[in-house]
């Protein structure tokens, strides 16, 4: 099921299944959200819980027993009930059930609240722990933004900036690329993700922005920079995917991702968020067009 909100700039529509983002729209039409191209990337803007991306095998262990999730978990890939909406506001929920235990053994509730107001998306999480024992997971977004933004230039024409200098360095496994040395912006080009994501984590900056040189319109997600920002599009050897990949996604995670965290047990994952029982955690970002 889809629900449209809206304020005299913004137009949003959510779907309940995985509570995603479908599209953004200003008062002329304008799309600012990647349409989810099935040949390229299926996507619009998934939530990302209770995993950010995956451990290296796939696997991980809760007090040793053995778990299997898929890459970012599983929320995006659940119908949300809808707990209330409005002109301006919509939220849905995901409970823990019988199956969700299978992937990942703990009770919770997770809240997904969208709010528009003037030229802002506001889109917040909350998980609650519903059960007896204490739980750990991470959670992000991941909001994928049409380039050409306005449909005005190449992908070549625009670039991502960042709020303050930054360094942003990719550690691979025989290398380390330097994305950002001291500098504000890097300038886009499909090649840049030839190495997939690139990410930094407790950012001085509290915003970045995908900007068209041409136009000098930009998107901007502001986010809490406690946590880590990093920034994805579809890259393949096949050119004909890789030149429809009119994307780039902003996206805001609550730490690095798991293949980071250095153990396959839940418990150990020392970037894990941590709540007792009854306990809330409130993760947020605001999409920004400008």
């Amino acid at each position: 099921m889809k629900t449209t909100i809206s304020s005299e700039v913004l137009t949003a529509v959510i779907d309940s299944f995985g509570a995603e983002l479908h599209s953004l729209k200003d008062s002329s039409g304008n799309e600012y959200l990647w349409q989810a191209d099935p040949a390229v990337w299926k996507r619009h803007a998934p939530v990302l819980f209770p995993f950010i991306c995956n451990t290296g095998s796939g696997v991980y262990t809760v007090g040793g027993k053995e778990y299997k999730l898929a890459n970012h978990g599983f929320a995006r890939d659940n119908e949300f009930t809808p707990v209330s909406s409005s002109e301006s506001e919509a939220e849905f929920l995901l409970a823990s059930s019988a199956e969700t235990k299978k992937l990942y053994p703990f009770d919770f509730e997770l809240y997904l609240k969208y709010g528009i107001s003037g030229n802002k998306l506001t889109v917040s999480c909350k998980v609650r722990n519903s059960g007896n024992e204490t739980m750990r997971f991470f959670i992000g977004g991941h909001p994928a933004f049409r380039v050409p933004v306005n449909g005005v230039g190449s992908f070549e024409d625009h670039y991502i900036e960042y709020e303050s200098p930054e360094t942003i360095v990719q550690e691979l496994k025989d290398k380390k690329i330097t994305v950002l040395d001291g500098g504000k912006t890097v300038p886009l080009s499909h090649e840049l993700f030839a190495n997939d994501v690139f990410m930094k984590d407790k950012p001085k900056s509290s915003w970045a922005a995908v900007v068209n040189e041409k136009t000098g319109k930009k998107v901007k997600l502001h986010y809490d920079n406690n946590g880590c920002i990093a920034v994805w599009s579809t890259y393949s050897e096949d050119k004909n995917i890789t030149e429809k990949a009119g994307f780039v996604c902003l996206e805001p995670w609550s730490s690095v991702p798991v293949y980071l965290c250095g153990s396959e047990e839940l418990n150990e994952m020392k970037n894990a968020i941590v709540l007792e029982k009854d306990g809330e955690y409130t993760f947020s970002y605001v999409i920004e067009i400008e």
